[in-house]
């Protein structure tokens, strides 16, 4: 005993072997299908547990790819709740309009002027959306983003989290210093993942390394803020787009599954959407 605590124990094999062998009655629950074929088949599903970080260039398209894995995830009937911490949540029901209704553009949404036919239109779409969006949230306050998943997540239930995106989040108790910050948001979304047992899901940006190397192939190094983000992750996918409609996702790191491995995805510039290629 110490300090009227028992001591930590090893596990013992037979009861490790036990665990083990248990795991296998429960693998469907214990991973989510992305809803994107070309990834559950190239590296696979999202798992409990684990941060899974989407990272790129600006304007590339991480949010794009975000919104296209929670809109999916809540159409499978998945609890999906979304921290989008530079869009408002009008901003997030355009882009969420958009993915439901291939008819309609983002920029028309954002900016024109909306007819009185359109918004009775957009009101028969909005009782659609209703039933499976994804829950938002306002804030880029790290401790807030970590209290409301804690008080509305349901430990080990059929929910993920996605968050838009890391170097955003503010802590005031750490103040303006950026490394700081984001290396104890990284760390505190991976220990959010295991504490809830369910995927966590996180854009991060590339820094502008990439822009002056000739091949512009990512590297973990690239990764904007933090080197603490590329070791509390359990999977990072890098986003590139060489060409309009073709997103390209290469897997850098993966600890359940092939890394260095690649795949496309369709991106619909006036939707602002992606999807899998038909």
């Amino acid at each position: 005993m110490q300090n009227g605590k028992e001591t930590p124990k090893f596990i013992e094999p037979e009861e490790a072997r036990i665990r083990w062998l248990k795991s296998f009655d429960s693998k469907a629950g214990r991973y989510f299908p992305s809803g994107f074929k070309a990834q559950d088949q190239t590296v696979g599903a999202l798992l409990r547990g684990t941060l899974t970080v989407i990272c790129a260039r600006p304007g590339i398209g991480k949010t794009a790819f975000l919104f296209a894995l929670a809109y999916r995830q809540a159409r499978a009937g998945v609890q999906t709740y979304f921290y989008n911490l530079e869009m408002s949540v009008e901003g997030m029901w355009n882009r969420l309009a958009c993915l439901q209704d291939e008819s309609l553009r983002l920029k028309e949404l954002n900016e024109e002027e909306i007819s009185d036919e359109k918004k009775a239109r957009l009101a028969e779409l909005s009782a659609e959306l209703v039933t499976f969006s994804p829950r938002f949230f306002e804030s880029t306050e790290a401790r807030e983003i970590f209290a409301a998943a804690q008080a509305a997540i349901e430990p080990s239930s059929q929910s993920v989290l996605f968050l838009d995106y890391i170097g955003l989040m503010t802590d005031r108790t750490i103040g303006p210093d950026r490394y700081k910050v984001v290396t104890e948001a990284a760390r505190c979304l991976s220990e959010l993942a295991r504490r809830l047992n369910i995927p966590v899901v996180a854009a991060q940006q590339f820094n502008q390394a990439i822009e002056g190397r000739s091949d512009k192939i990512p590297n973990l190094s690239d990764l904007a803020d933090s080197a603490e983000i590329s070791k509390t992750a359990s999977m990072v996918l890098a986003l590139t787009r060489e060409e309009d409609d073709i997103l390209n996702v290469f897997c850098m790191k993966n600890r359940n599954g092939p890394m260095r491995v690649s795949y496309g995805l369709r991106f619909d510039g006036p939707r602002v959407a992606v999807e899998d290629w038909k």
